[in-house]
């Protein structure tokens, strides 16, 4: 906005040209930012946690749109001068991409304020151009009313099942996450790495007459509660979703090697509304942070966020997660892919 004397008449803020004259900031007057999110209970969590503070602080407007982050980079891709949206929320390959395409926003606690109560290795994870906000830990969710002595590690998981103690239901390979809070996370666990996967598929070979296969979240579900299945590798903000609404009969176990962190990311793509920088703060609010959690039970990034004493007893301690390599897996995630669909086929 181009400023001019009338700018200033009456203000009393000539001192400083912040505030325009509704007392708002001058970039926000008569502004609409487009911020993103996922459909369902997420979006009114966006809505309610960030977009509403935001919009009460800025007197700016901020649409949200619903979708997935492989379409909303697409979009950015296909006009980055002008991008159609102002603030993205990305999973941490393709956050990692995105980075490094060029067409995403360095994150400074300059331009972000809260930044400075994020863990940096979170930052760094997104090569600088972006952070994480919240994350789920992937980890053993069971059905109490029929193991009573549940495994505690990957490595039991894997001897116990394959001997036919139990029945698990674990991710396809359909299942985007799949190759990260699965493969990664067991791999890891067995001593393999980004460049060796034969633990896991060793492991999978032993247990794979065990095993049923679930393509979504809600598949793992019913597996538990027709019986399908004991036990499996789930989320553990899933398992206390089911249980706030009534399923008490299942719990969550994150493995003593560390389950693997999900993480979603923040990006600002460059030539997007500075408006969106006032967005992502609140983003990185710790109160706003807290409300998102108890709405979403799942782990927030802000070290300032008190939990509640509900949420602190579910929430998997920053300590206790593995951040997973996301930019090597998403070098390799290709070949990962291949042999997966080679050697298991779901």
């Amino acid at each position: 906005m181009k400023l001019n004397r009338r700018n200033f008449i009456g203000t009393g803020m000539a001192a400083t040209g912040l505030l325009g004259l509704s007392g708002l900031p001058l970039r926000a007057q008569g502004k609409t930012l487009n911020v993103t999110a996922y459909g369902g209970v997420w979006e009114q969590a966006v809505r309610d946690c960030f977009v509403a503070p935001f919009e009460a602080k800025t007197g700016a407007t901020a649409t949200v749109s619903l979708g997935g982050p492989a379409q909303w980079l697409a979009q950015v891709e296909a006009n980055p001068e002008a991008p159609p949206l102002d603030v993205l929320i990305m999973s941490p390959d393709l956050a990692v991409l995105a980075a490094e395409s060029g067409l995403m926003d360095d994150f400074t606690v300059e331009k972000l304020p809260n930044l400075a109560h994020i863990p940096q290795e979170f930052t760094d994870a997104c090569l600088g151009k972006g952070t994480y906000f919240d994350y789920g830990v992937g980890g053993i969710t069971y059905n109490k009313q029929v193991v009573a002595d549940p495994p505690r590690s990957f490595a039991d998981f894997v001897e116990r099942v394959a001997a036919g103690e139990f029945v698990a239901s674990v991710p396809s390979i359909q299942y985007g996450p799949t190759t990260v809070f699965f493969l990664w996370a067991l791999n890891n666990a067995l001593g393999g790495d980004v460049e060796n996967t034969d633990p896991f598929f060793e492991a999978m070979a032993k247990m794979k007459d065990n095993l049923v296969f679930w393509a979504g979240p809600n598949d793992f579900f019913n597996h538990l509660s027709s019986g399908e299945a004991d036990l499996g590798i789930y989320f553990d903000g899933r398992t206390w979703n089911h249980v706030d609404e009534g399923v008490d009969w299942i719990d969550f176990i994150n493995p003593s090697e560390g389950g693997a962190m999900t993480a979603v990311a923040i990006q600002k793509p460059k030539h997007a509304s500075d408006l969106a920088w006032d967005y992502l703060n609140e983003v990185l609010d710790a109160g706003n942070q807290a409300k998102f959690a108890e709405i979403l039970n799942y782990g927030v990034t802000n070290t300032q966020v008190q939990y509640s004493e509900k949420l602190a007893a579910r929430v998997t301690p920053l300590s206790e997660a593995k951040l997973p390599p996301y930019a090597d897996i998403a070098r390799v995630r290709a070949d990962w892919v291949d042999r997966w669909n080679r050697e298991i086929g779901m």
